[in-house]
């Protein structure tokens, strides 16, 4: 499944240091801003890149506690 396609788990937690281009542009009261990577917008302000530390991709989906970088809001 294209990974624009998946939906995340609303109640499972992403990094802190995620971030997207619409809480930028629509605020941080954006509803679905974590709710799937179909936005290219997604980077790790630990890296300022689209990848994290780790070297793998920023995405709600993969941004998580199973990752060595993850830190709770």
């Amino acid at each position: 499944m294209p990974s624009f396609l998946r939906h995340i788990d609303r109640d499972q937690p992403v990094c802190k240091h995620l971030r997207t281009k619409a809480l930028y542009v629509y605020g941080q009261d954006t509803p679905d801003a974590f709710s799937t990577s179909r936005s290219s917008g997604y980077q790790c302000l630990r890296t300022q890149f689209v990848t994290g530390p780790d070297s793998a991709p920023c995405v709600p989906e993969d941004c998580t506690r199973a990752r060595a970088c993850f830190e709770a809001r």
